[in-house]
């Protein structure tokens, strides 16, 4: 994770990111967010014990959420919680079932990873999600290829990370929202994790004031794409009631 990271940094520092790779098959990989004055905060790994922290300590913005199937809890053991973060106007991406790494998978299993979370959408919440998230950022042709096949838009990295999954200090976490903080007006799409317990205590009550004093809008990213942004979901059918189905 840290060499991905090194690389995604230096890519930005070149002005690459922010620009769409777009396939033939439509599928776009996003490396930043496009709008002028706006940051998404995205938060993956979940669910687990800490996205209603995470949530309140936005101050009324928006964050974005890259849901695992059954990776620190199960999916269907958090329904009223992801319940509540759709109505609240968050938005929710697949991040695979198990945080698998694609890359080390082949087509039948790709296929399982997005099929199970997938399901369990339509179950929780009667929509399909378009907007996926790889587990360390790790993608190859193959597992786009697949994506594409099952109807994703946008597969989502960052410009920056604040690198508390990999265990990196709440000093450190901070270092580098202030980094966005004096970047401004420069758009920012910032990969942080709900499963972490000091990113929604210290981290975010510190960094989300200084982010909107700056002037940043903390919106979720189809928004901060724009135009190039769409409803972030297939509507399948109205969300089910749990039965013995519901289970990882």
């Amino acid at each position: 994770m840290f060499f991905l990271t090194s690389i995604l940094l230096v890519l930005g520092s070149l002005g690459v990111l922010g620009h769409p790779t777009t396939r033939q098959d439509g599928l776009q990989t996003i490396n930043n967010c496009y709008v002028s004055g706006q940051v998404a905060l995205t938060f993956d790994d979940g669910p687990y014990d800490y996205e209603g922290d995470v949530a309140n300590a936005l101050n009324g913005g928006k964050g974005t959420f890259f849901l695992n199937g059954n990776n620190y809890v199960c999916i269907y053991d958090r329904v009223d919680q992801i319940r509540a973060l759709h109505d609240a106007g968050h938005t929710l991406g697949s991040h695979t079932w198990s945080h698998a790494d694609l890359t080390t998978l082949d087509e039948a299993g790709i296929n399982d990873e997005l099929q199970k979370v997938e399901d369990a959408f339509v179950n929780i919440l009667g929509l399909k999600p378009l907007y996926f998230r790889p587990p360390y950022g790790s993608i190859n042709d193959l597992a786009l290829s697949v994506l594409a096949q099952r109807g994703y838009k946008k597969v989502f990295l960052w410009s920056e990370d604040i690198g508390d999954a990999n265990g990196e200090s709440v000093s450190y976490s901070e270092n580098v929202y202030d980094g966005v903080i004096n970047n401004y007006p420069n758009p920012h799409l910032v990969l942080d994790h709900s499963t972490i317990q000091t990113t929604s205590g210290q981290v975010l009550p510190y960094a989300v004031p200084k982010l909107q004093q700056a002037g940043y809008q903390l919106v979720a990213v189809d928004t901060c794409l724009g135009g190039d942004g769409e409803w972030p979901y297939i509507y399948v059918r109205e969300p089910g009631t749990p039965d013995n189905t519901w289970h990882c």
